[in-house]
């Protein structure tokens, strides 16, 4: 039993990531905030359709990142997709930690060292979310604990003092323009020609 949740084990485990999910060679660390209220409905998970999933292929793929949106595809360009909060929990306990978050003081996002392997690594990291950008400045010094509304501009963006870091709202809760201008400001730096540009970012410009 998990003292974290009281639960058997993270989605992480039940669906088998380490071994099934994470890239031989890591080009894109993604950071979400939790799993939610429903295991179901985790990233990983291939029987069910999975909002943040779907919309996240079709970017990447649409921005000419992926050959296809699908998760195969996800892992062999190097993509990796985690929580900074492994646990299911209600959404009254990860709304109390997203507030808390705004001041960085989450302390589920402080225990997050699950991320410290990866971030570790020199390959970008997009950081979405209060509670994702929490554990991230946990762990590297170099991250900003910038402390504005990361729904507001200027974000979605490079971070100036910490580059290799995007930082942005949750997927699930951005508009349309909002997760385009995420993928286009991913596009650039993911393409294996930096100075391209896909027809999806020239259209976002």
């Amino acid at each position: 039993m998990l003292t974290c949740c009281n639960a058997h084990e993270h989605p992480w485990e039940t669906f088998s990531v380490a071994a099934k999910w994470e890239p031989d060679d890591l080009r894109c660390l993604i950071i979400g905030e939790s799993p939610g209220k429903d295991a179901e409905k985790y990233f990983y998970n291939e029987g069910r359709k999975v909002a943040v999933r779907t919309i996240m292929l079709r970017g990447l793929h649409r921005h000419g990142l992926l050959p296809e949106p699908t998760l195969v595809a996800f892992r062999k360009a190097g993509f990796l997709f985690d929580h900074a909060i492994r646990c299911i929990l209600s959404p009254d306990i990860i709304q109390h930690e997203a507030r808390l978050a705004e001041r960085y003081e989450s302390p589920r996002a402080a225990a997050a060292t699950h991320l410290g392997p990866f971030l570790g690594r020199e390959s970008p990291v997009w950081v979405m979310g209060r509670i994702a950008r929490n554990a991230v400045a946990v762990l590297r010094p170099e991250f900003p604990r910038d402390t504005s509304d990361i729904s507001k501009a200027p974000n979605p963006r490079w971070l100036p003092e910490a580059p290799r870091f995007l930082a942005s709202r949750y997927l699930l809760h951005a508009s349309r323009a909002e997760v385009a201008q995420m993928f286009a400001r991913l596009h650039p730096v993911m393409e294996e020609n930096p100075g391209s540009q896909c027809l999806a970012c020239l259209s976002t410009s």
